[in-house]
Order: structure tokens, then C-alpha cells, then sequence
């Protein structure tokens, strides 16, 4: 699977989480398969590596007429290393800024944006300059 259609899976996912403001969402396969145009099977794929219970997620899924996949957030993150930021642990911790009502879901989701802008237009060394100034300033700002 292209890495591309994985951040792709794994983006849509962690919007729904973000939208749904709450710790758990239930999404159905084929409905995420239909609006990234992709075959259920890679979405298996997402959910087996990138929302697994080490990551904190707890996965539940069932295939078939009926069937459903319900997504978890089971503990707090780890604080992220500046060499091991990715887009999704950033969401992550959007979504326990927004569970922890520190942010709303219009901020978490600019916040969101912010952060893929910087994925898309940024790498190495500037890249993990600018996250970290943004962690920075958005942590001091929750903490007014």
C-alpha cells in the first residue's frame, strides 16, 4: 500500500475522531473504502498499524452485512520526540487538548491544517523547528 492512501486512511479516521469530540467513533469500512476510493482490506491495514494499542487505540471490528469498525482512545500519549512526530500523533494530541475542553473543535481542526502545512512544505531539521515552536506556543496557550 502507497504510504500516500495510508496518511490518507489514517487523516480521514482521525477527523472523524476530532468531529465526533468524543473518545470513541464507529465508522463503517465500506463508507471510508467509498470516500477514499480504496479496498476495505487497506483499511485493515491503517487500523492494524497505525490505531493499535500501543499507539492507545482499541480497535474493534466486525465484517459483513452490518458490520462496523469502533475506534477507541485508551490512555494518554506519550510526549513525542522530536524525531518520532508524525501528522497523526500530532492530531492525537489535538483530540486530548479538545477531550480536555482546551481547544475547540474549529481550533483543533485550523490546528490540524496548520500541521499538514507544515508536513507538505517542510522536512528534516526546519520541519522539526517549526513543530516544536508550534507545540510550544500551543501549549502555553492551554495553559492560560
Amino acid at each position: 500500500m502507497s504510504r500516500v492512501l495510508a496518511d490518507r486512511i489514517e487523516k480521514y479516521i482521525l477527523r472523524q475522531l476530532l468531529e465526533n469530540a468524543g473518545p470513541e467513533v464507529i465508522l463503517q469500512r465500506k463508507d471510508i473504502a467509498e470516500a477514499l476510493n480504496c479496498a476495505p482490506s487497506q483499511i485493515s491495514y491503517v487500523l492494524s498499524t497505525r490505531f493499535s494499542n500501543e499507539r492507545g487505540y482499541s480497535v474493534e471490528s466486525r465484517r459483513g452485512i452490518g458490520g462496523f469498525i469502533r475506534i477507541t482512545v485508551t490512555e494518554r500519549p506519550v510526549p513525542i520526540e522530536e524525531t518520532e512526530w508524525t501528522l497523526g500523533e500530532l492530531d492525537r494530541q489535538l483530540y486530548e487538548y479538545l477531550q480536555a475542553k482546551l481547544i475547540t473543535q474549529r481550533e483543533a481542526k485550523l490546528m490540524h491544517e496548520v500541521y499538514a502545512a507544515v508536513f507538505r512544505t517542510t522536512e528534516g531539521a526546519r520541519r522539526s523547528r517549526l513543530l516544536a515552536e508550534l507545540q510550544e506556543r500551543l501549549q502555553a496557550w492551554t495553559e492560560e
